[in-house]
């Protein structure tokens, strides 16, 4: 069984110290870590329902546009598409010498994992957009951190799974 440990990046580089603001993160990273124990379990047992279940009606913000909702889970279904292979592995995980090619991979390869929390500026959230980010010692992590807003008590991805 993997160690998962849990690392915050509570501070935004231009944000002044504010202690019921880091409170407030704090209290987000910990829901956050939860989420993304969630997803590592989900990956790992190649959940896609899971992951669709996670993208909001309108899809994923990617720039200024959106990924539509449907594409989001056609290409998590599709094994040739760069979003299932990055993410569960098959031939669209992109190929890096000694390095595991999807997310699934790093778990079933990594003795320990950290989640990195971090939060993006965003003028909708007053705490930030938190994110967060699978790591291994001496590993790249394969994708982009998924980014996540509350909505109705569930936590839905916001951003693109996708590079924008």
């Amino acid at each position: 069984m993997l160690s998962l440990t849990l690392a915050l990046g509570l501070s935004l580089s231009a944000a002044p110290a504010d202690t019921a603001l880091e409170r407030r993160r704090s209290e987000i990273a910990r829901e956050v870590l939860a989420v993304a124990g969630q997803v590592q379990r989900d990956i790992e047992r190649g959940d896609v329902a899971a992951l669709v279940a996670r993208v909001p009606a309108e899809g994923l913000r990617c720039g200024g546009d959106f990924v539509p909702r449907e594409r989001v889970a056609r290409d998590l279904r599709a094994e040739g598409s760069w979003l299932h292979g990055v993410i569960f592995g098959g031939p669209g995980a992109p190929a890096q010498s000694g390095q595991p090619g999807s997310l699934r991979e790093l778990f079933a390869r990594a003795k320990e994992i950290a989640v990195v929390v971090a939060f993006r500026e965003d003028a909708r959230a007053a705490a930030g957009m938190p994110c967060f980010d699978f790591r291994a010692k001496d590993t790249v992590t394969p994708g982009a951190p998924m980014c996540l807003e509350k909505r109705g008590g569930k936590w839905w991805f916001t951003e693109s799974l996708y590079p924008c």
